[in-house]
Formats: structure tokens, sequence, C-alpha cells
């Protein structure tokens, strides 16, 4: 009986890894590959933002609408942005707005050491997950639903 070499077997996983991992992981993957920005409500009350998240349901192939208070998922250290556990940003900056380009962006004014402003902008591609159609960060979640509410 001859022997069996687990030798082309490895060679040909390690380049076929090789081959897909840079699709994995690359900057077109992330929360922006699976959500959709629908919208956001940045006032001194409400600091969620409104997506829709494609969920696991692989029948339908669905999307589920999601909504998500940033204030879990972000801080202000020194007039920058960070990402931060219940890191209540909304507290100490202002006049957010989303740029959307490539990948999602929170950018505001934010307090800085000096007691002036600085503008900060945070890549929220980096920052939020799909977790089967509901938005989240850290272990928090937002609502799961087939549409935003009427006075949302």
């Amino acid at each position: 009986m001859g022997t069996f070499s687990a030798y082309p077997v490895l060679t040909a996983t390690v380049l076929l890894l090789g081959l897909v991992f840079p699709l994995l992981t690359s900057g077109e993957g992330g929360f922006t590959h699976d959500c959709a920005y629908a919208g956001a409500n940045l006032t001194d009350k409400h600091h969620w933002i409104g997506v829709y998240c494609l969920n696991d349901d692989v029948d339908i192939y669905g999307f589920n609408y999601s909504m998500l208070d940033l204030d879990h998922c972000a801080g202000n250290n020194a007039g920058q942005l960070v990402v931060y556990e219940n890191g209540n940003y909304s507290g100490s900056c202002e006049n957010c707005t989303f740029i959307h380009d490539k990948s999602l962006h929170l950018s505001c004014l934010c307090w800085d050491m000096n007691g002036g402003h600085t503008n900060s902008t945070l890549d929220l591609n980096t920052t939020l997950y799909d977790s089967n159609g509901a938005v989240g960060c850290y272990s928090f979640l937002g609502n799961k639903t087939w549409e935003p509410a009427p006075d949302s």
C-alpha cells in the first residue's frame, strides 16, 4: 500500500485562503456591505440612526429596518469622536451630520480640552455591525422591524 501525503491538500488550502481572504477583509465589507443608511434623528434629544440591514433568512433575502441610539457606540475624547461603549458623545458634541461615501461617517463639532470646538469624524463602518437584520455596537442591538415607524 502507498502512503498518503497531506502536502498537496495543505498547499491547495493555503493557496485558496491566500486568494479569498483579501476579498473577505476588503474595505468594501463591514457594516456598509450589509446595511443601507435610511435616515437619522440627530437632535438634542435623539441620537439614533436608521438603517435597512440584511437578515439571515436566505429564502427571502430580506432586509429589516433597525434603529440604534449612537450614544451607546461613540464618545468624545478631547474633541475627537471615538468608538466607546456608552460613550454618550451627544453630551459634548453638536451639529452632527452623516457623510456617506464608500463608508458612513458621523461628523460633529466636539468640545476639546481648550474649551473650543473641533471638527471630528468617526467611521461607522468599523463601529457598527449587522446581527440578522438588527444594527448593533458592542452588546447593544437596535430594534428590528420590516419598515420604519410613520413618525421616524
